[in-house]
C-alpha cells in the first residue's frame, strides 16, 4: 500500500515564502501613497507581482504568496492593518483568478493571448473588489450609496493606471521569470501539480 501523497511540499513553502516577500518588498518601496479624503490609496507596482503570483505558481500557490505578501505590508502599516485580513482574500483571489484562467486547459501560463486574458480580468476583478470594499465600509458607517460612490471616486482613480501598468509589467516579465524557473527544478515540480 502506498502513503498518501503529502499536498504541502517544501517547494511549496519555499515558493510561496519567495513570493510573498517580493510582493511584500515591492508593496513597500515601489509605490506611490496618495491621500484621499476616504483614506490614502496608491499607485503601485505589486499588482503586477500579484499577477505573476498566479502565473508562475498556478492559482493557489500564487494566491496564498500574493495574499500573504499583500496582508503583511498591511500588517506592518498601521493605517491598513485593521483590514489585513480583506487584503489577503482580495490579492489571494486576483492571483487565484489569473492562474485559473491561464492554467485551464493544461496551458500552463505558455499561451500569451491566455495570459493577457488572465491578467486583464484578475486586475479589473481586484479593482472591482477595492471599489465594492469602499462603497461598503462608507454605507456600512451610514451613508447612502451615491454619495459613498461619491466619496470613493478619488480613490477609485487609481485603478486604471493600477490596472495598465500590473498587466504589461506582468507579461513583460513572465517569459524571463518562466525561462529562469524552467532552469531549476521549480518547474518539474510544479508541471505535475500546479493546481
Amino acid at each position: 500500500m502506498q502513503a498518501k501523497k503529502n499536498k504541502i511540499t517544501l517547494y511549496d513553502i519555499v515558493a510561496v515564502g519567495l513570493m510573498a516577500a517580493v510582493v511584500f518588498v515591492v508593496t513597500m518601496f515601489l509605490s506611490i501613497r496618495i491621500p484621499t479624503p476616504t483614506g490614502t490609496t496608491m499607485i503601485k507596482l505589486a499588482n503586477a507581482f500579484v499577477l505573476l503570483c498566479g502565473l508562475l505558481l498556478g492559482p493557489v500557490r500564487g494566491g496564498l504568496a500574493a495574499g500573504f505578501g499583500s496582508m503583511l505590508f498591511d500588517l506592518m502599516t498601521p493605517e491598513y492593518a485593521p483590514e489585513a485580513w480583506i487584503t489577503f482574500i482580495r490579492f489571494f483571489l486576483m492571483a487565484w483568478l489569473c492562474g485559473m484562467i491561464a492554467y485551464a486547459g493544461a496551458a500552463m501560463a505558455k499561451k500569451f493571448s491566455r495570459n493577457l486574458i488572465a491578467c486583464i480580468a484578475a486586475a479589473v476583478f481586484s479593482s472591482v473588489f477595492y471599489m465594492v470594499k469602499g462603497i461598503a465600509e462608507l454605507m456600512i458607517g451610514g451613508s447612502a450609496l451615491a454619495p459613498a460612490f461619491i466619496a470613493n471616486l478619488p480613490k477609485l482613480m487609481t485603478s486604471p493606471p493600477n490596472t495598465i501598468i500590473a498587466v504589461v509589467v506582468a507579461l513583460a516579465l513572465l517569459p524571463a521569470l518562466q525561462k529562469a524557473m524552467r532552469s531549476t527544478s521549480f518547474a518539474r515540480r510544479f508541471e505535475k501539480d500546479t493546481i
